[in-house]
């Protein structure tokens, strides 16, 4: 999935990051889409108003590639291993989509 990955890091790099984020789970976990897929994600990112040649390009660039590689090793540290994952304030991990009713409850208390 590195268009998916990358991708997210070109998107949150800019202001349009979060709708990414949003419409990448809602494909994958609400239409059941393959997001590994790089047509599936070109159709969400034209969906967003992007130009899906343009960001898909920068996804393989040596700084997006950096960056994701620095991510993927905090996320190691902390533990992450899936996605979508969740961790509390207090380091409390939650991995799962069905499990986020768990997170958001933990993190209330």
């Amino acid at each position: 999935m590195p268009a998916l990955r990358t991708g997210r890091d070109v998107a949150l790099a800019q202001d349009w990051g979060e709708d990414y984020c949003r419409a990448v789970y809602r494909a994958e976990f609400g239409a059941g889409r393959n997001i590994g897929d790089q047509t599936v994600i070109a159709e969400i990112l034209i969906g967003l108003g992007q130009d899906a040649n343009a960001a898909l390009q920068l996804s393989q660039s040596d700084e997006i590639k950096s960056r994701l590689r620095a991510e993927t090793e905090e996320a190691r540290k902390l533990g992450i291993f899936g996605a979508p994952s969740f961790v509390a304030s207090d380091g409390e991990l939650f991995w799962g989509n069905d499990r986020l009713e768990a997170a958001l409850a933990w993190a209330k208390r």
